[in-house]
């Protein structure tokens, strides 16, 4: 369809956005570190990492981290809105096991 917005890349504008990794979706082509390197870098084995800097309406980076999302030939990013309050948590139960902190305590059975 004409005019919709590619997958993962929201039409509504907020103030800011925070790029969202699916790790496990992640294939390490890199594409996305080419499109956006202020906030996406590449780990040991070439899987994308995202800052959790916010990105904001009208910089250039917003722009360059759109481009990012519609290029990833795995679909493992996307723009969602920034919280608007404290930082994000992460669980590490969603990262794959090659990256999960090893200081963390495995979850028991």
């Amino acid at each position: 369809m004409a005019g919709a917005p590619a997958a993962g890349v929201p039409a509504a504008s907020p103030r800011s956005w925070s790029l969202r990794l699916d790790g496990a979706r992640c294939d390490g082509h890199g594409i996305c570190a080419v499109c956006c390197p202020e906030h996406i870098s590449l780990d040991d084995w070439g899987y994308a990492v995202t800052s959790s800097s916010p990105l904001r309406e009208g910089e250039r980076s917003l722009a360059r981290a759109r481009r990012a999302v519609t290029a990833c030939p795995a679909h493992a990013l996307a723009l969602v809105p920034a919280p608007q309050r404290g930082g994000t948590r992460t669980n590490p139960e969603h990262t794959p096991p090659s990256r999960r902190d090893p200081a963390l305590p495995e979850r028991m059975a």
